[in-house]
């Protein structure tokens, strides 16, 4: 590489491509942290009293209400790219907070005015509570970080009932409870965990499944970057 090339890659501009690469970006988030294990290592004891978001009191995140924020359409949940009011942060943490499903006794064209001011209750702004509902959401699918990344071009997997309705029979197989118990108490991340041990067990690739090593995840970074640095130069070029 040339001194005019490293200063080229040393430039603003190219720093701007880095920082909008969602491969990057997507690499960075699953860099691996011990403290990232300590809410699955409570979920995993079923230690699950105290927490909070601001001062809301919340409940763990279930199969149940995954599914249900899926049903209503949560962007939170399926993902879909329109802009998150605070109606959707008050069902989230008003769902978050709902000790069992069960218990709802209202129809769903009510669940708006049920919600409504959970976010006001929690003292946070949209943003905080927007950043402690993903973390909420990031602890309870973790232990699918550890499954091995799939060759070739693998159909898109949607989280939605079929999804909960699928693991949540692997875990009443792992775990001997009914399927109701299961998916209305159990938290999400010991689901996953559950599902985790039957994959390593019954699975041809089960030997494959392991934590995420950080020096792999950052040797995918520094390739990338490699990548990306060949474009950009090469771009100069033309």
């Amino acid at each position: 590489m040339t001194p005019e090339e490293s200063k080229r890659l040393a430039s603003p501009e190219f720093s701007a491509v880095l920082a909008a690469d969602p491969v990057i970006r997507e690499l960075r988030a699953s860099l691996f942290d011990r403290k990232d294990l300590i809410p699955a290592a409570f979920d995993a004891l079923l230690l699950t009293g105290g927490e909070r978001i601001g001062k809301l009191p919340v409940r763990p995140l279930t199969p149940a209400k995954w599914a249900f924020l899926w049903v209503v359409d949560n962007p939170f949940v399926t993902g879909t790219e329109k802009r998150i009011s605070d109606l959707d942060l008050d069902i989230f943490l008003f769902v978050l907070a709902c000790p069992d499903l069960r218990q709802m006794d209202f129809p769903l064209t009510r669940l708006p005015v049920e919600a409504r001011d959970y976010l006001l209750a929690s003292g946070l702004s949209a943003e905080q509570a927007a950043a402690e509902i993903q973390a909420v959401i990031r602890n309870a699918f973790s232990p699918l970080a550890m499954l091995p990344c799939s060759d070739g071009n693998p159909e898109e997997v949607f989280y939605d009932g079929a999804w909960i309705a699928w693991i949540g029979s692997v875990a009443v197989k792992e775990s001997g409870m009914p399927y109701d118990r299961v998916i209305h108490e159990l938290p999400l991340s010991l689901v996953c965990n559950f599902y985790v041990a039957w994959r390593r067990r019954e699975s041809m690739d089960g030997s494959k499944i392991k934590r995420p090593q950080n020096g792999e995840i950052l040797n995918r970074i520094t390739a990338r970057v490699n990548e990306l640095g060949k474009e950009f130069l090469n771009k100069d070029k033309r």
